[in-house]
C-alpha cells in the first residue's frame, strides 16, 4: 500500500515539475525579442535606446553601448538602468547566452521593451558591423 502512495506522489511531483517548466520557465510569449545583428544596429542608430553589454568578463563594446552590467548582477546595478520601464533596452553579450538570461531578468524587473542580439558579438562581427 505504501509503495502505491509513494509512486503516486512521485508521478504527481514529475507532472507538477513539467507543468512548471513549460508554463513558468518557458512561457509561450517571451518577455523579450531576439533580433538580428542588422536590426540591432538599426535600433542603435535610431538613438532612442539604452544599450547594455552584459558579457562577463568585460569585453570590447559595440559602438553606442550605454553601460556594462554583468548578466548575473542586473538587479544589483539597477541604478544604472533607465527609470522609465518602457524604455527600449538592447542587450548583448559574446554569443547570446548571457544576454538571454539578462533579458529575462530585465523583464522580471518590469521592463517592457527588451531586445536581445541574436548570436551576440560573434554574429555582429560576422555581419561586418562596427566593433570597437
Amino acid at each position: 500500500m505504501n509503495s502505491k502512495i509513494i509512486t503516486a506522489a512521485v508521478i504527481l511531483a514529475v507532472v507538477a515539475y513539467l507543468l512548471y517548466t513549460s508554463y513558468v520557465l518557458f512561457p509561450k510569449k517571451r518577455a523579450y525579442q531576439s533580433v538580428s545583428p542588422e536590426e540591432f544596429y538599426r535600433m542603435i542608430q535610431s538613438g532612442d535606446v539604452f544599450v547594455i553589454d552584459v558579457h562577463v568578463p568585460k569585453q570590447k563594446h559595440i559602438p553606442g553601448t550605454n553601460a556594462w552590467i554583468p548578466y548575473d548582477r542586473i538587479d544589483e546595478y539597477s541604478d544604472l538602468l533607465p527609470k522609465d520601464k518602457s524604455t527600449k533596452i538592447l542587450v548583448y553579450c559574446r554569443s547570446g547566452h548571457m544576454s538571454k538570461m539578462a533579458a529575462s531578468k530585465l523583464a522580471q524587473m518590469g521592463y517592457e521593451n527588451i531586445y536581445e542580439l541574436d548570436g551576440g558579438v560573434i554574429a555582429w562581427q560576422e555581419a561586418g558591423l562596427p566593433y570597437s
